[in-house]
């Protein structure tokens, strides 16, 4: 049975450090990091919540039977191990013993079972094991997923981070999205929250770190050496280099590009560029006319001008690229979907505003006002259509709003957006995660688009499912279902008393320390 299909290698991220280099210590337990995080987090139900920052804090709170490590291969997290049936129907996962939760209940197969059925009844992302047709708890340390069909893919999507199958209590599993405790098993537990100001997190002190394996990706080792994690909310980009500098905090996880100059000059902090750490695209909703005509949606995407508006709001820190999956990984489509990428072309864009019967219809852009980079897309890509006769307005308000507007079909026509954690994983159908099933972000389902993304999953052999995804990519750009702007990096700041930290696609805190 496969067990992996078309991952990248881990060399498709390429992680750059730089700092004054210091020796390092043995490790050290105590003391609390101060974490500034740029927006606020949306849910810490982490099956409720596609969003990075929230992603950030909830995986180290939660954990999944399996995981993805450096290499970005499925690997063994709560399950010590797995097993494929000959027809490949089932899998059975040998839970690790001795895991217990934060709130102290031990952790047996019956909550595994629980939060495997929740994902499927509620999840964000609940069509990632929509294909599962019962889970069975035979022994406490014994779970059982049988699929309705076999999936080639399917320990790819039981193991993408984007969404964690995350284990949480039965009693918890029982509950709606955004109604749980926060209760998990992993190396920090929840213990304060206060919207859009800090998420608290302390030491579980009853975790069982892995001792088979070392710090692997989002696998192996995770030892809780900081007494508290304390992840502050600093929407301003001011107020989070002013913290930095003033030694407030301990780390931004993002900051703009335009201040890591100035940054790197100051001995007391070391600057991590992760890159590609994403992607940047424009989300279009086909169901608010007049972008219910292909033409019109069409005049946009063949009007940007693709380089101005990443220069703008990613200070340099970009690379021009039409395609869903990064140059490198053998899922790159090298000229599939390219035909309409950044052509410029503003004679083309009036025709077909024309031909689309557009007649000067407001076009509303919606722009987070606490993310630079998204206010400058929204303003670039305002003026470029202005050029070619678009009436446009501007709606500006926090991200936390905008997730909320977005997912509402009325109001809004073009949303600028980061897609991080699907395609670097190099897995297409993730990639694409957004655009099928019955919700899509364009809000029209479209059927052709959902036929080649269950032909990505299921056909047989590998070359049969990478040519349904080379035409998936072709069908994305030919009804511009979004629109490629281009790959982002991402600029991390930290104290040089920072020990031990390793740049993965999201931070990692755990076997990580303060120097002496």
């Amino acid at each position: 049975m496969e067990r992996r299909t078309l991952l990248a290698g881990a060399g498709a991220l390429s992680i750059l450090a730089a700092g004054p280099a210091h020796a390092q210590a043995a490790p050290r337990r105590g003391g609390t990091i101060t974490v500034g995080l740029p927006t606020g987090i949306p849910s810490l139900d982490v099956m409720a919540t596609t969003d990075d920052v929230g992603r950030v804090v909830n995986l180290h709170i939660y954990e999944p039977l399996v995981t993805r490590n450096e290499k970005l291969e499925p690997a063994p997290m709560l399950a010590e191990s797995w097993s494929v049936a000959p027809d490949g129907l089932s899998y059975t996962f040998r839970l690790r013993s001795g895991i217990t939760f934060h709130n102290g209940k031990a952790m047996t197969s019956a909550d595994a079972k629980a939060s495997i059925e929740r994902y499927i009844r509620m999840s964000v992302r609940r069509r990632y094991l929509e294909n599962i047709a019962e889970v069975l708890a035979p022994d406490p340390m014994t779970v059982v997923v049988r699929l309705k069909v076999p999936q080639p893919l399917f320990m790819n999507f039981f193991s993408q981070p984007e969404v964690i199958v995350a284990i949480i209590p039965a009693e918890e599993a029982a509950k709606d999205a955004n109604r749980i405790e926060i209760i998990g098993t992993g190396p920090y537990r929840l213990a304060e929250y206060r919207p859009d100001s800090h998420a608290r997190l302390a030491r579980f002190d009853g975790y069982r770190s892995r001792s088979d394996a070392p710090r692997d990706g989002y696998a192996g080792a995770k030892d809780a050496l900081f007494d508290v994690i304390n992840f502050r909310i600093i929407p301003e980009s001011s107020a989070m280099v002013a913290a930095l500098e003033a030694g407030e905090i301990h780390m931004a996880e993002w900051v703009p590009d335009l201040v890591v100059p100035t940054l790197r000059r100051n001995p007391r902090l070391r600057h991590v560029n992760i890159m590609p750490a994403g992607m940047q695209l424009v989300t279009v909703n086909h169901a608010n006319a007049p972008f219910d005509r292909l033409e019109v949606r069409r005049a946009v995407q063949v009007a940007l001008n693709m380089r101005e508006i990443m220069e703008a709001s990613t200070e340099g820190n970009f690379a021009l690229n039409h395609a869903l999956q990064y140059p490198g990984y053998p899922t790159f489509p090298a000229e599939h979907g390219k035909r309409w990428y950044n052509l410029n072309d503003q004679a083309m864009a009036r025709r077909l505003l024309q031909e689309g019967g557009y007649r000067g219809q407001p076009i509303t852009i919606m722009s987070a006002s606490n993310f630079d980079w998204h206010a400058s897309h929204a303003l670039v890509m305002a003026e470029q259509l202005k050029g070619v006769g678009m009436d446009i307005r501007i709606q500006s308000m926090d991200w936390p709003a905008i997730v909320s507007a977005r997912a509402r079909p009325a109001g809004w026509h073009l949303l600028p957006g980061r897609l991080g954690t699907g395609p670097w994983l190099g897995e297409p159908t993730l990639a694409i995660g957004g655009m099928i099933g019955p919700n899509p972000s364009m809000h029209v389902r479209d059927d052709t688009l959902n036929a080649l993304a269950r032909q990505m999953e299921d056909e047989p052999t590998a070359e049969a499912r990478l040519a349904a995804w080379f035409s998936a990519q072709e069908r994305i750009a030919d009804q511009v279902s979004t629109i490629k702007v281009g790959d982002y990096g991402h600029s991390q700041i930290l104290s040089v008393r920072v020990e031990n930290f390793v740049p993965f696609r999201t931070a990692r805190l755990w076997n990580t320390w303060f120097a002496a």
